[in-house]
């Protein structure tokens, strides 16, 4: 016997889908059973049923889609049922056809519209009941996994017309006319024909799918080295809920905006060039279709747990919103750790409501967790998701020495509180790299730059130092001078890293694809002056052919050379320490002016 379940966790990188199930053994529905209600009529709610004859529509769906059996049994339920005042017998047929037609197509009971949009929409597991009709708002969870709001007057909007009908096995309420299903968002985006786009990559097989789960499943016997199950749990992962956020979960409320399918097919087209991954990369085909798709996702669910403000707009649409933060958004504790800088606020947006924010030109859908804002101006500039600045911290970056000239000659230093620098350096701490003994003039490092995205253009710095920073006892500040490379892979993987190069005169540091250039602080004058923390240009629009977006590896580095000749040395010009603040990678503003 197999059971279909789909759940919302991670296990092993995949987050799961929201619950839902189809019961078919005893032992199942033993889950469900309770004692039969005291002062209760006489009889099941099948019973019932058969008895009311302004109920014989409802009966008719219930019986054709086998649920029958379910409201004869010991199992508690609760039963609104529409009356057939407006619920009509070509009503019923049309639910009854829709039931046999997919159940034909191979539909699994789980996914079966007729079941889970109408029948279950109508029951309950467990007896509920309201004390009055003053009695407030209870949301009760239909058997669908919806939360549908019962009062003393009303069940999801609809009339009662009698309530708290007590029988053996559950409670019986009738309406004056079927309850509205309403689609989670998850759910809604494969029936809007305007953002199919959306709903292939969000449905897409490689991510959402059916497995077992053998910790849910009863094992059997072992056959042919495999263990064969006499209870198989299918459950439903899709890896996506973990990424964009859960908006599949009916215990969650979610806003989501969504581009249409023109502007799905314009954002695809500017960012798969951004993400060519070379192809000795893993699964690089893979990574290649699906990152420039989350790219265009991701930063685009608000729960409104996180956004208060959003849960006053959407009831009295004048209050003012400054500020929105997505599910893909980080504390401001984290930033640093995540961006690389505490002023970096990625998938954040400000003023959404105004003209031109992410909000200010949308179509408002109602889900049963929140809201699809279908898009009919796409306003998420790229600059405030993905296309980011990379800034690497000089006392936490990734360093590769030659073990010839300035292995064990690096420290991180720390910025005292009373150097008047304090403040001004990022973090308030330093890479200082020091010649490894006095027989060798000039340290040699590479930093690796992560997530640098292909094809585009890049404005590249370096922030240095002064050697007073840190030390009180410093009474003469020198210039520095120093050559910068970048290696890289090309789209063949090929291509130089410092690991590999140990001759300084190699013709890879002669080749200009790979330098940025030298540059040479005159004291007192200008940038390297080394006479306060200089932002110095290593290079603009600096464009790699391949990236490493999410890599564990980088592939880029930024090669520093201190290259001071030994008589400027000896005559005390210059100071062959490099001290580094940070490297940054700036995407160049005019990439993105076209949207």
């Amino acid at each position: 016997m197999i059971r279909f379940i789909q759940h919302n966790k991670k296990v092993i990188g995949l987050a799961v889908a929201a619950l839902t199930f189809t019961a078919c053994t005893e032992t199942w529905d033993d889950h469900y059973v309770d004692t039969p209600l005291a002062g209760a009529n006489e009889g099941t709610l099948w019973q019932a049923l058969e008895q009311n004859d302004q109920l014989s529509n409802f009966r008719r769906v219930v019986e054709a889609c086998g649920y029958d059996k379910s409201l004869k049994s010991s199992q508690m339920f609760t039963v609104f049922a529409p009356s057939n005042a407006n619920f009509t017998s070509a009503q019923a047929d049309s639910v009854i056809a829709l039931y046999r037609q997919e159940a034909a197509e191979g539909v699994r009971l789980a996914d079966n519209r007729a079941i889970k949009e109408f029948l279950q929409n109508h029951i309950a597991r467990y007896t509920h009941s309201v004390a009055d009709a003053s009695a407030k708002n209870d949301s009760i969870v239909m058997m669908n996994g919806k939360y549908i709001v019962l009062n003393g007057q009303t069940f999801g909007g609809e009339q009662l017309l009698s309530s708290n009908t007590l029988y053996d096995n559950g409670v019986l309420f009738t309406l004056q006319q079927p309850v509205r299903f309403y689609n989670n968002i998850f759910e809604y985006v494969r029936t809007d024909s305007d953002l199919d786009s959306v709903a292939a990559f969000l449905y897409n097989s490689h991510y959402y799918r059916y497995e077992l789960d053998e910790d849910l499943s009863v094992p059997g016997d072992i056959k042919n080295g495999k263990t064969t199950y006499l209870d198989s749990v299918m459950v439903k992962y899709n890896e996506l809920f973990f990424e964009l956020g859960r908006i599949n979960s009916e215990d969650s409320t979610y806003w989501m905006l969504m581009p249409k399918n023109e502007d799905w097919a314009r954002l695809l087209n500017q960012y798969e060039p951004y993400f060519q991954y070379h192809e000795l990369v893993d699964n690089y085909d893979s990574l290649r279709w699906a990152k420039p798709r989350l790219a265009i996702m991701e930063g685009t669910a608000f729960s409104m747990t996180t956004n208060p403000a959003l849960n006053r707009y959407a009831t009295d649409g004048i209050t003012r919103v400054d500020s929105v933060r997505s599910y893909n958004a980080v504390s401001y504790s984290m930033r640093k750790r995540m961006w690389g800088s505490d002023t970096l606020a990625y998938y954040e947006y400000k003023n959404p409501l105004a003209q031109g924010g992410v909000f200010s030109d949308v179509e408002r859908i109602k889900c049963s967790n929140g809201e699809v804002l279908k898009a009919q101006t796409w306003n998420v500039d790229p600059r405030q998701t993905f296309l980011r600045d990379i800034v690497v911290e000089g006392e936490n970056a990734s360093i590769i020495y030659d073990a010839n000239t300035t292995y064990g000659r690096f420290s991180t230093v720390r910025v005292p509180s009373w150097s008047k620098y304090y403040n001004r350096v990022s973090g308030n701490a330093y890479l200082e790299i020091h010649p490894k003994n006095a027989a060798v003039n000039n340290p040699d490092i590479a930093i690796q730059v992560p997530n640098v995205l292909s094809n585009v253009p890049y404005d590249i710095y370096i922030v240095t130092v002064p050697a007073d920073a840190a030390d009180s006892t410093v009474t003469r500040l020198l210039p520095t001078s120093f050559a910068a490379w970048r290696l890289y892979k090309d789209l063949d993987g090929t291509g130089p890293s410092r690991e590999n190069i140990t001759d300084a005169n190699d013709k890879v540091f002669n080749n200009a694809k790979y330098q940025l250039g030298s540059y040479n602080g005159t004291q007192g004058k200008g940038k390297g002056s080394g006479l306060d923390v200089d932002t110095i240009s290593l290079g603009t629009k600096v464009v790699f052919p391949t990236c490493s977006f999410g890599l564990d590896n980088a592939q880029v580095q930024i090669r520093i050379l201190s290259n001071i000749p030994t008589f400027l040395l000896s005559a005390g010009m210059f100071d062959n320490t490099l001290r580094i603040d940070c490297i940054i990678f700036r995407p160049h503003l005019e990439a993105t002016d076209e949207q």
